[in-house]
């Protein structure tokens, strides 16, 4: 069996610098780190991750606590997440809660002992203090922005780590696509933000997605929200964004089925309805396939946007408008703060908010990218004024807790 060594005089380059790549260290150059894994891969050396633990103390395991993977977006985002660690030299146990406060509990308890660091999908569950658990062993926190907005109210903004990183509390709906914001700390005592947390910009997709309707002539929206429970941060900021659209949620996962069932219902109570906005790229495709068994033209008739940017989406006929929500880069944002962490970085928690990014097809357009107002969009991509956060977004958001769920009967549209 070839050895370390062996590695390092094959790329030449030191024993400490093979050691830095398998580790995943931030500070190798990309030069050294493909010399060394071309090395690996041609001596086909696999490093001995019990020595490793016995020297170390650490597993090299994140334990990845998700509700369910039942749904491609779930998938996706756990697929990138494995595949970032690997990349920074670290392995990934997915853990399912399927909602359950204890399986969550009992994920944290290990922490330390079969796990480094683990990574939450969406808030913690009631009855879990932040403040218990043991910052030598990092826990951060994914799509978790609805449950910490009001603990980040009053955190000063500090200066962006890199470009894509900002601060959506900061940043008006006016800004350009380009600017950048920074990660922020929570102010003193706020136990709901003392973990880390990685999130995508909601409210400011969300507006993304109000622009571009209102720039094909659609105003009467449904909203196809998630099943009550779930962590849904987009909702609430399509709440925001179309206040006066009715929200319809599926009384299941929000998968296809629900889809279909969900632009059923949309139909029969919300006749004059011009656009179905999905809270899921999921949910958008079933409504997609049950508008095209009732002869309903899409856009023509009815205009449907999704929230994933799933592979299936560009496959779909028409094709799917959706929100990207650039998974790599988030899954990358997340294990370079587990790593952080775990080499000892003690500073105050940080909250890192990305852009997300519009991407315009067929079910808004139409085919060619002729919208059915007749304004040309142009070849489906990127919306080239809409960041999320760009272009002139709706009048200020209502109070949050005037803009909860409402149902069909509430929206003065309707008829």
């Amino acid at each position: 069996m070839p050895t370390m060594k062996e590695v390092a005089s094959r790329a030449g380059v030191s024993l400490k610098s093979v050691s830095r790549v398998v580790n995943g260290h931030p500070n190798t150059s990309a030069e050294v780190r493909e010399k060394v894994e071309r090395a690996i891969a041609e001596l086909g050396w696999r490093p001995n991750t019990h020595a490793r633990s016995l020297r170390t103390g650490r597993t090299g395991l994140i334990a990845l606590s998700v509700p369910d993977l039942r749904t491609s977006s779930a998938s996706h985002l756990a697929q990138a997440l494995v595949s970032e660690a690997e990349r920074q030299g670290l392995r990934v146990a997915i853990e399912p809660s399927h909602g359950r406060a204890e399986r969550v509990r009992r994920t944290l308890d290990a922490c330390g002992a079969s796990f480094d660091a683990v990574v939450h999908v969406g808030a913690l569950p009631a009855g879990i203090d932040p403040a218990s658990l043991d910052p030598a062993h990092p826990v951060v926190l994914v799509r978790a922005a609805e449950s910490l907005e009001q603990a980040w109210a009053d955190a000063p903004p500090e200066a962006a780590a890199d470009g894509p990183a900002r601060d959506a509390a900061d940043e008006p709906a006016g800004n350009a696509a380009g600017a950048t914001g920074g990660s922020r700390t929570p102010r003193d005592g706020a136990a709901a933000a003392s973990l880390d947390s990685v999130d995508t910009d909601s409210d400011a997709s969300a507006r993304a997605v109000h622009h571009h309707l209102r720039t094909v002539g659609r105003s009467r929206v449904v909203i196809l929200g998630r099943e009550a429970g779930a962590a849904d941060g987009f909702t609430r900021a399509l709440s925001r964004a179309f206040a006066d659209a009715p929200v319809l949620r599926p009384s299941h996962t929000a998968d296809r089925a629900a889809g279909r069932e969900l632009a059923a219902q949309a139909l029969a109570a919300a006749p004059a309805s011009d656009a179905l906005v999905c809270a899921e790229d999921e949910l958008a495709i079933g409504a997609l396939s049950l508008l095209h068994e009732r002869g309903i033209a899409v856009p023509g008739r009815i205009a449907v946007t999704g929230h994933g940017n799933i592979d299936d989406g560009q496959f779909t006929t028409p094709t799917l408008t959706t929100i990207d929500l650039g998974l790599p880069s988030l899954a990358r944002h997340v294990v370079e703060q587990v790593r952080a962490r775990l080499d000892g970085d003690r500073s105050p928690a940080r909250r890192i908010v990305l852009r997300a990014r519009i991407l315009r097809r067929e079910s808004t357009l139409g085919l060619g990218g002729i919208g059915p107002t007749g304004a040309v969009g142009g070849a489906a991509g990127i919306d080239p004024d809409l960041g999320p956060g760009s272009g002139s977004g709706p009048s200020p958001a209502p109070d949050p807790a005037a803009a909860a769920d409402r149902g069909p009967e509430e929206a003065p549209w309707l008829g």
